[in-house]
């Protein structure tokens, strides 16, 4: 054995050496994989639906809490009972509101835009005068409107991944507590 070993000493390190090598690459490609998930993993966008039914306003407004961009593939709202779908919270409420009421902000481009990380965009924002007795009974009817609407987000992040479709009812405009 020591004979064999004596001369081919030369054959045996390199023999060696090729094996450690393609263990370095294998470990090197594991290791760039791994970090590749990561980056993917670092810059996922997280999107939020806040609903806010104040008695002088109400809102809801779409949120990047993720720390990537959303592009926002498709929103479509539908009726919860209903097959019927439009693409905005908009299409679903009056065109005209009474008075001096009227739509602060609104949403109606539905598709094919982006969410930059922390920032948010209104889907919808009515301010009410609380000391206006016409408007705040629209304001109910506008809450059951909404309260029946439910909503479906598809959107992707920076590479393309598609990401979980968003669906929300809005339950807030549900509820029976707020009436003054």
């Amino acid at each position: 054995m020591r004979d064999f070993l004596l001369k081919n000493w030369e054959i045996i390190i390199a023999i060696s050496a090729l094996i450690i090598s393609i263990f370095g690459g294998i470990i090197t490609y594991l290791t760039f994989r791994t970090q590749r998930i990561h980056n993917i993993k670092m810059i996922k966008p997280i999107l939020q639906i806040g609903q806010w039914d104040y008695e002088n306003k109400t809102y809801i407004e779409l949120r990047n809490d993720g720390l990537g961009p959303a592009m926002i593939n498709n929103i479509y709202v539908k009726k919860s009972k209903k097959k019927k779908t439009k693409t905005c919270i908009y299409h679903w409420l009056p065109e005209k509101l009474p008075g001096e009421m009227n739509y602060k902000n609104y949403l109606t481009g539905h598709e094919n835009f982006v969410i930059q990380a922390n920032k948010s965009i209104a889907l919808i924002e009515i301010p009410i005068d609380t000391s206006n007795n016409e408007q705040l009974e629209y304001r109910e009817k506008i809450r059951k409107i909404i309260s029946e609407l439910k909503i479906n987000i598809s959107y992707s992040d920076l590479y393309g991944n598609k990401m979980t479709t968003l669906e929300k009812e809005f339950w807030v405009f549900k509820r029976k507590d707020h009436i003054n």
